[in-house]
């Protein structure tokens, strides 16, 4: 039973994989013809359907962490609640900006702090809660090392390929311009390009990171199910 939940992951996987690299070509095909993304399909847009897909991957993580928080107190497993409890606020959190794009929100009402430092803002809550729940991150590791490091994959794809570009955009799009000079549409193509890259790196992680969840969550719970059964 275990194997073949592990199976259906893992073909949910590349279906998602699939669809994103899907939803890439589409947005490039809108741009090399159109000289635009095709409205539905623009991975920079709000609530376009790579914006929803972003937004339930999110939505999903952040769900599936808040059910340890209320199953925790049943088992010897990490991670603790509180642990369980932040990482679910932090996803719940990103699935709403994803879809409402809250930053840009925050940037108009707080102007002095310019739209790429709230990226940075992010990315410290993320290494503060790591620092925090040290504990919590070794204890996950010894339990299945092999969901972490899928998770930890995901996470690093996200954060370098996804907020990296986001954080270069500015001195990638100088630097192409000074190579090819001003008035050239080789700029501009070159940023759209970053941009499908961005989001492509953002879901990928996203995916990577809901599959490591789901498979450590499986493991965890067929622990619960094999200890039970010995109680009984």
């Amino acid at each position: 039973m275990v194997n073949c939940t592990i199976k259906q992951y893992s073909k949910l996987l590349w279906v998602l994989i699939s669809l994103e690299i899907f939803l890439v070509i589409i947005y490039l095909l809108g741009i090399v013809f159109k000289g635009h993304a095709f409205s539905p399909f623009d991975l920079n847009g709000q609530m376009t359907i790579p914006s929803w897909l972003q937004a339930l991957q999110l939505f999903l993580i952040g769900l599936l962490s808040l059910s340890l928080v209320f199953t925790g107190g049943h088992s010897s497993k990490p991670p603790t609640r509180i642990f369980a409890l932040t990482v679910a606020i932090l996803f719940l959190y990103a699935s709403v900006d994803e879809l409402f794009k809250l930053r840009l929100t925050l940037h108009t009402l707080l102007p002095i702090i310019a739209y790429r430092h709230w990226l940075g803002i992010y990315l410290g809550i993320g290494v503060t809660a790591f620092i925090l729940f040290c504990r919590d991150f070794i204890g996950l590791w010894r339990f299945h090392p092999k969901s972490i490091l899928i998770m930890v994959l995901g996470i690093s794809i996200f954060v370098f390929g996804g907020l990296g570009l986001e954080i270069l955009r500015n001195e990638l799009f100088a630097v192409v311009e000074l190579l090819v000079g001003q008035g050239s549409s080789i700029p501009w193509l070159v940023e759209k390009f970053r941009v499908a890259a961005e989001e492509f790196s953002e879901m990928l992680g996203e995916s990577l990171i809901l599959y490591g969840l789901c498979l450590f969550l499986t493991k965890r719970w067929e622990n619960q199910n094999i200890r039970s059964l010995k109680q009984f």
